[in-house]
């Protein structure tokens, strides 16, 4: 009987601990961690923003279950070189609820994609994370699709801002999309 006990508690506590956990921005908690209040009232969410024809909005897509608003790029294809806006409080995709804050630079050559996030005057960046895949979107452990920016390949922080940020994705291959999400602040470089 105590052997039983021992096995029914281990079982309880093996899959307790293997349950599923999303990174620190999850679907269904996408707001962020504010850290003061200067912060929660100025600090915007922002995505970059393909052209119309590779341009997916979250929102548009059946093939994801999300109610975050943000764009996946692509196909993008080897040989690519282009720049994209980056948008902060675009809510719903609508360009026209959003203010441009910056410029996403990427050059996909044979087997690397470089990304560099470029801010606009008065702005920086305090976070970004960048997914860089073969599908439109990452997965979850379960393999359904997320959007949820914790859960994107790459990812850094800058407690005191900075004004861009660049990656380096080796081994690629194939067609390809990205997402790149950032956590914008008023900024000035001291």
């Amino acid at each position: 009987m105590k052997l039983l006990l021992k096995l029914i508690m281990l079982s309880f506590f093996i899959s307790f601990t293997s349950c599923e956990k999303d990174d620190s921005m999850s679907e269904d908690n996408i707001n962020r961690e504010i850290k003061n209040e200067k912060e929660k009232d100025e600090c915007e969410t922002a995505f970059a923003y393909g052209k119309p024809e590779e341009a997916i909005c979250f929102l548009d897509d059946d093939e994801l279950n999300s109610n975050r608003w943000g764009w996946s790029i692509g196909p993008i294809s080897v040989n690519h070189s282009e720049s994209y806006l980056i948008y902060q409080s675009a809510g719903g995709c609508n360009l026209d609820n959003g203010e441009l804050i910056g410029t996403l630079h990427v050059v996909y050559e044979s087997d690397y994609v470089l990304v560099d996030f470029v801010a606009n005057e008065g702005y920086g960046f305090f976070e970004t994370h960048l997914f860089v895949g073969n599908e439109k979107y990452p997965r979850k452990r379960n393999g359904q699709f997320t959007v949820a920016p914790g859960q994107y390949t790459e990812s850094n922080n800058y407690p005191d801002g900075s004004l861009n940020d660049n990656y380096k994705i080796d081994n690629v291959e194939g067609q390809i999309y990205i997402i790149a999400h950032a956590v914008v602040c008023p900024f000035k470089k001291n």
